[in-house]
């Protein structure tokens, strides 16, 4: 019989007294399948695969037996795709991958000063792949596949009316450290599905792992010591702005203060934009937690 191919999701991993273990997939058009893998072999639960089957009767019942298997991470596949996947699996950012990819890529390169690109770049380069997957937050707010880069994206188109009101920003700044100030969210998060808090989120947090490898990175590249290093480490130590939040420091340049706000008016509109989708005209919110636990009117206009 024909080998079946087909991505799917962990669902259940039973182990069994044979020389088998029995998993419960579930694939992207929601076709449940009983699968048997060696019991040597290691697979995540929740994760998604790539599964070639070849069909199989045990024990009287028609099931499938795993012939190869490869974790989505690791097949080489277009993001739109990649998108299309895990949207069948897990609450997903609200915006196309590649529209979200193409904002991010159209700030970064409009960063003229080489010592900021080539940090920015590093980074970005190391870190793409997870940047477009991570959320943002276990919870509160992006908390869902792709939050990190929606969040960032909106955050960066958010620039232009402050350029436009406040021209003696330094947008090169901006845009580095928008896209810096929670890059290393994706080495405090475990994982994008499901993420819980590594030891290193735990015990030392985004911005201090953020500052920790600025510093590395501008070590490898020659850029210890410089006045861009400078002010990008200050911009992600200071953008919770409070030490309550994690910051150790409060802001002492206007792009740190600009960058507080704006990511601070970000995370919280959208959190109130999804709490008011889900109301009718004319009623109130549930208390929202990020907004000091206020209730919100959804207006009749």
């Amino acid at each position: 019989m024909e080998h079946l191919q087909f991505y799917a999701k962990i669902e259940t991993i039973n182990n069994t007294t044979y020389d088998t273990n029995t998993l419960r997939v579930l694939t992207e058009k929601k076709i449940g399948y009983t699968v048997r893998i060696k019991e040597e072999e290691k697979i995540t639960l929740n994760a998604i695969y790539f599964f070639e089957c070849k069909p199989i009767i045990f024990k009287e019942r028609e099931q499938l037996e795993i012939v190869t298997f490869k974790h989505i991470d690791d097949c080489d596949i277009p993001i739109e795709r990649r998108q299309e996947l895990m949207s069948a699996f897990y609450e997903y950012a609200p915006v196309e991958s590649k529209e979200i990819k193409d904002i991010v890529e159209s700030y970064l390169h409009k960063i003229e000063n080489k010592v900021i690109k080539d940090i920015v770049c590093k980074f970005y380069g190391e870190k793409k792949d997870q940047f477009y997957l991570y959320p943002a937050a276990t919870k509160f707010h992006h908390a869902y596949i792709g939050g990190l880069s929606y969040h960032t994206s909106t955050m960066m188109k958010l620039i232009d009316g402050f350029l436009n009101v406040y021209p003696f920003l330094n947008q090169d700044l901006l845009i580095a450290g928008i896209f810096l100030h929670d890059i290393c969210k994706v080495t405090e998060l475990s994982n994008y599905a499901g993420p819980e808090y590594t030891k290193e989120g735990r015990l030392l947090g985004h911005i201090t792992i953020g500052v920790k490898e600025l510093e590395v990175v501008a070590y490898e590249l020659g850029y210890r010591g410089t006045e861009e290093v400078l002010l990008l480490e200050h911009m992600i130590l200071s953008h919770h702005y409070y030490g309550n939040y994690g910051s150790p420091k409060k802001t002492n340049i206007p792009e740190a203060l600009i960058l507080h706000f704006i990511d601070n008016i970000d995370s919280k509109m959208t959190v109130l934009q999804e709490t008011l989708d889900l109301l009718e005209p004319g009623e109130f919110s549930a208390p929202i937690g990020v907004l000091d636990r206020e209730k919100y009117y959804k207006s009749k206009l």
